[in-house]
């Protein structure tokens, strides 16, 4: 009896065993198919993070260059100081030795930098950014334990500000990786920036490669170089003459656009105040000690800071009303810039018509250029004009554009009638291939016939006009001027304007130019300030084109 019950407990607790066996059999099958299968993946790459390291190869950030060739961005290269601070005894030693090497003006505040990073509970930091090769030579020599150097490159602007509201900039990015800001260096960026090489191979425990390991490199695909259509020599002039006048006439700020008015090309665009783009310290947003004024920092005010353009205007009026009628006796208007006359046009080709004009000169959209940032001008639907709305837009009142826009649409009268889109890009080079961008004709605006009777209008306006008492000698000069007043709440302050002239030499039409000033304080007349640096500017830029004289 007492065998039976022993023989029937050893059954119970051999079946219970088996059955413990088979269950926790079941659990390790169950979890080898989910590592194995299900999760083969994530555990390989793990495995692979192991015994491998995966380094990366930056890519040579593309030139920007001049259409002369002359470099305005590129590269230099520079190093990275970054710490192991667990391997580190003595933080105030190290400390001490980096700071060496650095700027004095710029030695305590990296120092309290340097030492929040080493206190922090990680294996590796970065401690300082832009060491020279000379700098890193020292910093080597001391043979700090723990410290050791990356390369990095950095962007170089070798001219400083020249062009500096064109290229943009280069700076860190939300994501931790270097890109372009504004300009050419935004736009572009895509073409500019590469792709990163990488270099993956076998390591050991110890982090020593693995003779007979896996090794795969592949080779960064470096950024493409941007050939602007600028031209470096009417670039430095420009800026070297705004800067005068801005600081002559005591302007907020000012523009100068030049272009070939033959195919949209840009020769020159300068914004001051302007700024060096390897400056990154440099305030986005300045403060004129003496007025108060503020400037606009990084913004390229050529194409973004809009504007009611005042009686530059009236050509595109008057162009209206030859090319839908026919020839008219309006000499008078230009010359003399009478609103009256100009709003008695504007009524006489009417909302609709006028403001269809408007929007095939561009006023009103976007030009199109290949730059970060331009601003869509602003021209009302026709069907909302008043009456008065109709004639302050006929003398350029009520509506807004940027210096380009109105550059542009002046280019309609020096070339026989066609709008270009503004060309700032000529070509893009890789190592292997040149893509060049054409010239890009957005359509006709007026007939060859209007556009020649305006702008024979507009040499008899600098001829008979404020603008004679500055026009220079040997040259005949095709432009108009326009001094508008500043909207402000309620209405326009009639001692802030804009002071506008654009322009173009009509026998050889070699280039065209618009200057535009902010709030000039000695006169708030486009006669007296932005006609005389256009005329200033247009002389220099005669020498250096070789342009014979024609009167």
């Amino acid at each position: 009896m007492f065998a039976q019950r022993l023989k029937k407990s050893c059954d119970q607790r051999f079946f219970v065993l088996r059955l413990i066996i088979l269950l926790l059999s079941f659990i390790s099958a169950v979890r080898l198919f989910q590592i194995q299968i299900l999760d083969h993946a994530r555990y390989k790459a793990r495995a692979f993070d192991q015994y491998s390291d995966l380094s990366s190869l930056p890519a040579r950030r593309g030139e920007i260059l001049t259409a002369d060739g002359y470099p305005l961005a590129s590269n230099q290269t520079s190093y990275l100081v970054y710490a192991e601070p667990k391997k580190i005894s003595n933080k105030s030693e190290v400390l001490e030795k980096i700071s060496s090497v650095l700027p004095e003006a710029e030695r305590e505040k990296q120092s309290q930098k340097m030492l929040e990073l080493l206190n922090l509970d990680l294996y590796w930091v970065a401690l300082v950014h832009n060491l020279t090769p000379k700098q890193r030579d020292q910093l080597a020599q001391l043979n700090i334990a723990g410290i050791g150097f990356e390369e990095e490159p950095v962007r170089f602007y070798p001219e400083g500000t020249l062009a500096a509201h064109v290229l943009g900039f280069v700076a860190e990015k939300d994501t931790g990786e270097k890109g372009g800001y504004f300009g050419i260096e935004a736009a572009f960026d895509g073409e500019l920036k590469g792709k990163h090489g990488k270099v993956l191979e076998e390591r050991d425990a110890l982090g020593s490669s693995i003779l007979a390991g896996g090794f795969l490199k592949v080779a960064p695909d470096n950024g493409k170089d941007v050939y602007l259509t600028l031209d470096r020599t009417v670039q430095y002039i420009i800026e070297q003459r705004l800067r005068e006048g801005v600081e002559q006439y005591d302007a907020a700020d000012g523009v100068v656009i030049v272009s070939d008015p033959l195919d949209g090309s840009i020769l020159g665009m300068a914004t001051f105040p302007t700024y060096d783009p390897s400056d990154l310290d440099f305030a986005q947003v300045t403060v004129s000690e003496r007025s108060g004024r503020k400037s606009h920092g990084y913004k390229n005010l050529a194409i973004s800071a809009l504007y009611e353009p005042g009686s530059v205007m009236k050509p595109l009026t008057v162009s209206s009303a030859i090319d839908h009628f026919g020839q008219m006796n309006i000499i008078l208007l230009l010359q003399k810039s009478n609103n009256i006359g100009a709003a008695w046009v504007g009524h006489l080709v009417g909302s609709e018509r006028l403001a269809a004009y408007f929007s095939r000169y561009g006023i009103g959209g976007l030009s199109g250029i290949d730059l970060e940032g331009e601003e869509t001008g602003t021209l009302r639907p026709y069907k909302d004009w008043t009456d008065i709305d109709l004639a302050t837009a006929s003398f350029g009142q009520g509506i807004l554009a940027s210096p380009l826009q109105v550059l542009y649409a002046f280019n309609v009268f020096a070339n026989g009638g066609i709008l270009y889109k503004p060309r700032i890009v000529a070509k893009i080079v890789s190592q292997d291939k040149a893509s060049l961008i054409p010239a890009k004709e957005v359509g006709r605006v007026v007939k060859k016939e209007t556009a020649d009777i305006v702008s024979d209008l507009l040499v008899k306006a600098v001829e008979g006009g404020e603008s004679k008492y500055f026009n220079i000698k040997n040259y005949v000069v095709a432009g108009k001027t326009g001094t508008a007043q500043i909207a402000v709440a309620g209405g326009y302050d009639p001692t802030k304007t804009n002071a506008t002239f654009v322009g173009y030499l009509p026998a050889s039409k070699k280039f065209s130019m618009i200057v535009k000033l902010r709030e000039p304080q000695t006169s708030p007349y486009a006669a007296e300030t932005a006609v005389p640096l256009w005329m200033t500017i247009a002389e220099d830029l005669a020498k250096y084109f070789s342009i014979p004289p024609d009167k």
